[in-house]
């Protein structure tokens, strides 16, 4: 393809259509002894950020979202010459904007979400607007007493989960060999985005998708008037033993197979436990709901490269009725219900095939506006009552190695996502060794305050957390960076036991 000067636009794929327009934004902390020693480290994340812009051009790409039927475009940038300036690249310096902590007292309690205001730390805190022009991603470099941590924020449109580990990677290598942007203009192959001339030729009905509500119906209301967000740690071997038990249970028992992994056990425990919090208000016979983002590169058939870079997710849900993991007389959590719940998380995620891809591919292309899409998740999950929306993060950049000068170590000594608090979200966040190794596990859980505390109690009384991250409690209450969250307490047990070191 030759190459030119004119910028061109681009037509996304139907998995990019169906993610909705909004920005993830992900933290990763480093300690930073040496003050003097911030420029130097800037300017090699300049540096690796224009050379990885050139080797992922969509990074570098303006977004803009058009309203109705008509897809989103992409006006097409010059990588290299990529203008590293607000909001793309932002340096704050947070200690004296009044963040009111130290980065060794933010490890030492667990780095608590309540603290990681995206108002603050990101420089896209908002989401994208119909007919606004905003940048693929954005990178906030926030300093603070002793450490320092990166804001990503990518747009969900061009980047899944995959891909953000992707550009990390390649951002990270980067660094590491001082490579400088290479002169190259957007094109050719580097456009390319996921074919879907294979998906079904007919539209399909609406209603073969138990992942999607397309009807009027209102959305479902929030349990409570205040969400809140914790951290729960576990140990790797406190869920070998519980992987173990499970699949004991499931022996010969299980459809398709007696295989159960950690994640779906740790699911089901997640699960059973919220769904042991929210009885009291639920109907005994009522379904309840798992959803799970699910890669669908390896899925297809051909399958995509593990390094596609755009979206590729699909949904796939568990369901079961409400009396079959919780019941009334059980004063504990019980493995039986676990292994219930993990096997027909399984049993989900397997059922992804191609054919069940190219179907998604199929509504996703027919339906009239993509904007309805993520809606119709929500409506249909129900969130707040008898859903919940689950995304495994481990394997999405805490073994990077940006490498990156002054700071106290190659790869992150922590990664979070800033502040959310969407009821009935569940994310196991990056780990260290990704599906292997001795690593805790965290997860970022996000419920009312009341269910929150019940949730809490439980895992903490059963044995089964090592910690769970409490909220920050500032001396002056009168800082304006901070929402006011006196509501958002522990049980005096919790407040004791349960705060731990990010080491």
């Amino acid at each position: 393809m030759a190459q030119t000067n004119s910028p061109i636009s681009l037509i996304l794929s139907p998995f990019d259509l169906a993610m909705g327009p909004i920005y993830v934004r992900k933290l990763f902390g480093f300690r930073f002894e040496d003050p003097s020693r911030r420029t130097e480290a800037c300017d090699a994340l300049r540096q690796g950020l224009s050379a990885t812009a050139t080797q992922h051009p969509f990074a570098a790409a303006g977004i803009i979202l058009v309203k109705g039927n008509a897809p989103f475009v992409i006006p097409s940038l010059k990588p290299s010459t990529i203008e590293l300036g607000p909001p793309v690249f932002v340096v704050k310096d947070i200690a004296g904007k009044g963040f009111p902590c130290t980065y060794q007292e933010l490890c030492e309690q667990g780095v608590p979400p309540s603290l990681l205001q995206k108002e603050l730390l990101s420089s896209l805190p908002n989401h994208p607007t119909h007919g606004e022009l905003c940048p693929a991603m954005g990178l906030q470099v926030n300093f603070l007493h002793g450490g320092w941590f990166l804001s990503f924020a990518f747009h969900h449109t061009v980047f899944d989960g995959a891909s953000m580990t992707t550009f990390l990677r390649a951002l990270g290598a980067n660094i590491m060999a001082g490579r400088v942007p290479a002169d190259c203009l957007v094109g050719g192959r580097a456009l390319e985005r996921l074919p879907y001339s294979r998906s079904a030729s007919t539209p399909p009905k609406l209603s073969e998708f138990p992942e999607y509500d397309f009807s009027q119906a209102p959305m479902p209301r929030a349990s409570s008037a205040s969400t809140t967000a914790r951290v729960l740690t576990f140990t790797a071997d406190k869920l070998a033993a519980l992987t173990s038990e499970v699949a004991g249970l499931l022996q010969g028992t299980a459809d398709p197979s007696d295989f159960v992994s950690t994640a779906d056990c740790l699911g089901g425990l997640l699960w059973v436990a919220v769904m042991r919090a929210r009885q009291e208000r639920l109907f005994p016979h009522a379904m309840t709901k798992w959803a799970i983002a699910v890669n669908a590169r390896r899925r297809l058939d051909p399958p995509l490269p593990a390094e596609y870079f755009g979206n590729a997710v699909v949904c796939a849900v568990a369901s079961v009725q409400v009396n079959q993991l919780v019941a009334t007389d059980e004063p504990n959590i019980s493995v039986v219900r676990v292994a219930c719940a993990g096997s027909r998380i399984r049993q989900a995620v397997v059922a992804v095939d191609d054919a069940y891809i190219r179907k998604r591919m199929a509504l996703f292309k027919n339906v009239s506006d993509p904007a309805e899409i993520p809606i119709a998740a929500k409506r249909a999950l129900r969130m707040p009552s008898t859903g919940l929306d689950f995304s495994d993060w481990r394997e999405q950049g805490a073994d990077v190695e940006f490498a990156i000068p002054g700071a106290g170590s190659k790869s992150p000594d922590w990664v979070r996502k800033t502040w959310s608090a969407n009821e009935g979200t569940v994310n196991i966040l990056p780990r260290k060794g990704g599906r292997k190794g001795s690593a805790d596990w965290e997860v970022l859980l996000a419920l009312s305050v009341e269910d929150m505390e019940k949730v809490c109690t439980e895992l903490t009384l059963g044995g089964w957390t090592l910690r769970i991250s409490l909220p920050y409690v500032r001396a002056n209450r009168s800082n304006p960076i901070l929402p006011d969250r006196t509501h958002d307490k522990e049980p005096q047990h919790l407040r004791r036991n349960a705060v731990g070191a990010i080491r």
